[in-house]
């Protein structure tokens, strides 16, 4: 009672003496919030935070040491979650448009605001947002780590195995429980240190079968005992870091030790560095987020990771695209309702949508084919009923159901350049986007094909690539399982759509100077459905085949090599 009467007397002092043209740095501790106690202090760097924004501050200090973040709704979605309320499948409940959700710390509105971080850790008690970054501008964070106090998956070793079932026993930072949530299960091989390319989903049954110990029955991997079993309790959820409808957001030496859904999302906002950002198993644990390291969609300007760190997650490092968008219905000559179906949502999951003077492209479904660009002129906008209303400069042609339209003013420039992507689930990096280099990054390990340029109808990803740089890349023993595309451990470029067999949905692409290392891989780079594709000075090895090609035009090899030897010029 002592402690939170000095701390409430501490925030009223600061604030009544405070001289907002005197002063552009003010501490958490200012407003209550100190380091490694048991109190709670959402509320107090909220405080902070606000203060901030209406004091126009321009710098946020918060000292070193574990800071509690706990929200009463996230603890008891957690404890629902876990104990079955959602469903064996949550993400169908949780991660669906509008869904009610807890935030951490929000900057909601803030600008041009520098937070000092290095050494804090936000340890977050429930399910929720820890960070959320929505129409701000010129915020950088430092230092900043987050993690979970009950880990939102759970690890344990795999100490008995039969053709049926195999049992886990965990350790107590993990409260399992019996008929555990557990829509996926992955598997760390310590032998390797590296996640098995052979993964569950949606086990038959579990048992728990003495204290700790879970018996899973499940058609599993052989040779099992002693590894590793990574238990996810969902999919996506929300991520640890939301940057919506911001602009010139910095995440500088920004750590994410585990979150239940991505780690970062950006969504319709322009220009984010990542500077060292990490995102990576708490030390002694071997799952970092439960899906993608990052995630960006209907961006604008630059996204750059440089010098960042990933490992463990249970899905891509990144991922970066536009949404294609059906036309539910023709509304006058010139305008359209347009929508993403629910089945695939957004990742944000709020709306998507262009904006008057954007340009879109007018897509056929069966390809992927670009076949007409438009000029949206006017935009009504219906959150509720998750579709938009669009005028275009012209009429769209009128079998309106055989198409999909994309906008293409909002598909960010990536750099993804002096980076290291550790074994995961899937790809390390994900490019449906234009104007992209791929630069000096080691990629080791991942289940999937390390560098994927696709168009996925499928997931109504997209769009078409163009202007693409992979270049100085260390590519080791990828492709091995979940996420190979075309049997590449390298690198893929290809079109997910029914008739495929179309050159040029993918354009001007450099593949130059890489190592690409399989470990006895279909091929290490296979290469489909493009138009005028540059592949020189790569070292290819462990691959049956070096480069495949098919349905593309217009393409050039130069001095490759199979280990020593060097490729003719016609691919073999």
């Amino acid at each position: 009672m002592m402690r939170r009467l000095l701390i409430l007397m501490a925030g009223i002092y600061f604030q009544l003496s405070f001289s907002a043209s005197a002063q552009k740095l003010i501490s958490v501790a200012d407003f209550g919030a100190f380091p490694n106690d048991t109190i709670n202090d959402r509320i107090t760097i909220q405080k902070a935070l606000n203060f901030c924004k209406i004091h126009h501050i321009k710098k946020l200090l918060i000292p070193a040491g574990k800071y509690l973040i706990r929200e009463e709704k996230a603890i008891q979605l957690m404890n629902d979650i876990m104990d079955g309320k959602m469903g064996k499948n949550p993400q169908d409940v949780i991660f669906t448009p509008y869904y009610p959700y807890s935030k951490g710390i929000d900057f909601n509105g803030i600008s041009h605001l520098e937070v000092e971080a290095s050494g804090a850790m936000f340890l977050v008690q429930g399910w929720m947002e820890p960070i959320s970054l929505e129409h701000c501008n010129d915020i950088s964070i430092k230092g900043l780590t987050i993690d979970h106090e009950t880990p939102p998956h759970s690890e344990g070793e795999i100490i008995n195995e039969t053709q049926d079932y195999f049992d886990v026993s965990f350790s107590t930072d993990f409260p399992v429980k019996n008929d555990m949530v557990m829509p996926r299960i992955m598997f760390w091989d310590l032998s390797k240190n590296r996640l098995l390319g052979e993964t569950i989903y949606h086990p038959k049954k579990n048992e728990l079968i003495a204290p700790q110990i879970i018996r899973v029955w499940a058609k599993h991997p052989t040779m099992l005992k002693g590894k590793i079993a990574l238990i996810n309790h969902t999919f996506h959820f929300r991520p640890a870091i939301l940057i919506h409808e911001a602009s010139h957001t910095v995440l500088h030496q920004v750590t994410i030790y585990s979150q239940p859904g991505m780690g970062i999302v950006g969504h319709r906002s322009n220009n984010i560095l990542m500077n060292g950002l990490r995102i990576v198993p708490r030390p002694g644990f071997y799952q970092s987020t439960n899906t993608d390291a990052t995630h960006f969609t209907s961006c604008t300007g630059t996204i750059r990771f440089d010098g960042c760190t990933f490992e463990g997650q249970g899905d891509d490092a990144t991922n970066v695209h536009g949404y294609y968008q059906v036309i539910t219905q023709q509304l006058s000559t010139r305008s359209y309702s347009i929508a993403i179906e629910k089945k695939w949502g957004t990742h944000a999951m709020v709306l998507d949508f262009p904006d008057k003077g954007n340009k879109m492209e007018l897509v056929l479904k069966k390809t992927l084919e670009v076949v007409g660009t438009y000029t949206v002129t006017k935009v009504d906008t219906f959150p509720s009923l998750w579709k938009t209303n669009i005028q275009l400069d012209r009429s769209l042609p009128k079998n309106i159901d055989d198409y999909f339209l994309i906008d293409i003013t909002r598909l960010p420039r990536l750099e993804f350049v002096n980076s290291y992507v550790g074994s995961h689930l899937a790809r390390a990096v994900l490019v449906k986007t234009r104007n992209v280099l791929i630069e000096n990054c080691t990629m080791k390990e991942s289940t999937g094909t390390a560098i994927h340029i696709g168009a996925e109808g499928d997931w109504r990803e997209g769009a078409g690539s163009s202007n693409i740089i992979v270049r100085n890349n260390r590519i080791l023993r990828c492709g091995r399982g979940a996420g190979t595309n075309d049997g590449a451990c390298g690198i893929a470029v290809n079109v997910k759509a029914p008739d495929a067999t179309v050159a040029g949905i993918h354009k001007n692409i450099l593949i130059e100077g890489n190592i690409i290392e399989g470990e006895n891989a279909a091929c290490g780079i296979a290469v489909s459905g493009a138009q005028n594709v540059v592949i020189r000075n790569n070292t290819l090895v462990g691959c049956k085949q070096p480069i495949l090609f098919k349905f593309s035009k217009e393409l050039n090899f130069e001095n490759n090599y199979n280990g020593k030897i060097l490729l003719k010029n016609t691919l073999q």
